[in-house]
């Protein structure tokens, strides 16, 4: 049966100047082009980046809805798009342009995104989701998956790893460098948190403070992943480090994937003569979307997911902004 296109829908929108999303009942589909695809929505994760913008940090004078995290299902493809996409098939959003600054044309980050009915995106932007893998953790492996994926697998193999945040990325990263083989530790200011990284496989899981004693007392660690990235993390991270001997190659590093106001320094001398590597790293090519999707349908990872219904976006948004959030809020559109 054919799909019948509405020509409005439902999405969250990012408007200049409001903090919160403005939820348009009425939002406008327009027609797609010849290389261009209609998709349905299943799913769009939450993620701490949409809190980002909406601060205003980037000054982002565009309107346009928000969502990058996404699974869905094409039903109109343009006259050009290869037939090998599926109507009707589940697909991941792989999100092709990655920009400094303002981007142009990222879904859901300067284009319109997931927090909506329908998106329209490219056959580039799709990676076949497999049969036993749901929508929601199609929606998370798109984003979330793959940037904790990218973040561990050339950093933590077979290594001891200390991760900060076992949030909506810092739980798929115990899982993943567990897999790797790495002997993985966790610092989290929530009990429930630091509980659910036990659950997942972490060897063990500390707050703040035991940290700070852990680090004072000569704790060390090869590798630290950091998705807080605050002034306090930092520091602690870098203690965690230097106490290591320095070796030839160097293996002390230090990855940065969240994203926080904080200004951070250091001193090339705490560096070069501890041997301590600081790397950034954030999304990942189209191939790790790929390995993560397999990983999630074979039950080696398994994303901790919470649904809320489009309406409920705000709520969501909400929840990160006050560090309520246990693993990944998923909206749900339709």
């Amino acid at each position: 049966m054919a799909h019948t296109i509405p020509t409005t829908m439902t999405a969250a929108v990012y408007k200049p100047g409001h903090v919160d999303l403005v939820l348009e009942k009425y939002y406008p589909i327009r027609k797609i082009e010849d290389d261009e695809i209609l998709l349905k929505v299943s799913a769009c994760g939450v993620c701490h980046s949409d809190v980002f913008f909406l601060s205003g940090v980037g000054l982002d004078t565009r309107t346009y809805v928000l969502g990058h995290e996404i699974s869905g299902k094409p039903v109109q493809l343009g006259s050009k798009v290869d037939k090998k996409i599926e109507i009707g098939k589940l697909y991941s959003v792989f999100l092709t342009v990655i920009q400094g600054g303002l981007p142009d044309t990222t879904i859901g980050q300067g284009a319109d995104g997931g927090y909506a009915q329908y998106v329209i995106v490219k056959p580039e932007n799709l990676v076949e989701v497999p049969e036993n893998v749901s929508p929601e953790a199609a929606a998370v492996a798109s984003d979330a998956a793959t940037t904790a994926y990218n973040a561990v697998k050339h950093t933590a193999g077979g290594m001891k790893v200390l991760i900060f945040g076992a949030g909506g990325l810092g739980h798929l990263a115990v899982q993943f460098a567990k897999y790797l083989g790495a002997t993985v530790y966790v610092c989290d200011f929530k009990p429930a948190a630091r509980q659910l990284a036990l659950d997942l496989g972490a060897d063990d899981a500390f707050d703040l403070i035991d940290m700070t004693n852990k680090t004072a007392a000569g704790f060390t660690v090869d590798c630290t992943i950091d998705f807080v990235a605050n002034i306090q993390t930092f520091n602690l991270a870098m203690a965690a480090l230097k106490g290591n001997e320095v070796k030839f190659p160097l293996t002390q590093r230090l990855v940065m994937v969240g994203v926080s106001a904080d200004t951070l320094s250091f001193s090339t001398s705490s560096t070069l003569f501890t041997g301590v590597q600081i790397f950034t790293t954030i999304y990942g090519p189209e191939s790790a979307v790929e390995q993560v999707l397999q990983l999630i349908s074979k039950g080696i990872i398994r994303p901790h997911i919470e649904t809320v219904p489009l309406a409920q976006v705000q709520k969501a948004i909400d929840d990160l902004r006050a560090f309520r959030t246990m693993g990944r809020k998923v909206v749900i559109p339709n």
